[in-house]
């Protein structure tokens, strides 16, 4: 699991998209009841937010303090800080369980186990997550070759299911059809490199040998941006899989 200390959040917190609000109204449809949701590792609570406008009660836990201490408060969302893995929620508990780009970091057989104790018989598992960022032609040949160039040596193994929209995973649920859903962020030139900041790769070479590629990028890529403060919409491909508890 990706581990966070109280600067990295912020970043987190202030870079990380929220997620299509189609995907939640779509999910609302899928259950049975609209009664408890567990938002596994959070993050700062982009997801669990979002999914108190349709549950009655939001449990959210993540394995970093950190994230927590960042998370946005909300009275439907109860936040609490454990492993995925080992919770302290009842059995068959939860009407569903929502995973918002963190799959890739668990143990999945221990997850897996987890999620079978404290989900209900029938309930819902979904899980999503996107991959890279597209801005315009210029702008991706910058981050290509001012950024990624420097990063591929620091991405961990699990970043490799996430590419790959997590078709490498053995899913042990009755998979259940989704619609497709598109993320489209209005992000600034600055708004953009804290995005690519927040990459587990780009904090680790940070650790390494400090956050010159990032400078040097960010030059560029204001160059080429045409005026820095004009927000350009940037795509991040999104993938959604889903299945009920047999």
């Amino acid at each position: 699991m990706r581990s966070f200390d109280g600067r990295s959040s912020g970043i987190y917190s202030r870079a990380r998209p929220t997620y299509p609000a189609e995907l939640y109204y779509w999910l609302s449809h899928q259950v049975k009841s609209s009664g408890v949701v567990w938002d596994a590792a959070c993050g700062t609570g982009q997801a669990s937010i979002d999914l108190a406008a349709y549950f009655d009660k939001v449990e959210a836990s993540d394995i970093s303090e950190s994230q927590i201490a960042e998370a946005t408060p909300h009275r439907k969302v109860h936040y609490q800080v454990f492993p995925s893995e080992k919770t302290n929620y009842p059995d068959h508990y939860f009407d569903a369980v929502c995973i918002g780009h963190a799959l890739h970091w668990f143990d999945l057989d221990l997850f897996w186990q987890e999620v079978k104790r404290v989900l209900k018989p029938g309930g819902l598992l979904v899980c999503w997550g996107y991959n890279w960022l597209t801005v315009g032609e210029q702008e991706d040949l910058v981050i290509s070759e001012h950024v990624l160039s420097h990063l591929s040596s620091y991405w961990p193994v699990q970043s490799r299911l996430l590419w790959n929209q997590y078709r490498d995973i053995q899913f042990p649920f009755e998979p259940i059809d989704v619609p497709k859903f598109d993320l489209y962020c209005n992000w600034s030139v600055s708004q953009t490199m804290d995005f690519i900041r927040s990459w587990t790769a780009a904090q680790l070479l940070i650790q390494d040998e400090g956050d010159d590629f990032l400078v040097q990028a960010n030059t560029v890529l204001r160059s080429v941006w045409s005026d820095p403060l004009h927000k350009k919409q940037i795509h991040l491909p999104f993938f959604v899989r889903a299945g009920r508890m047999k």
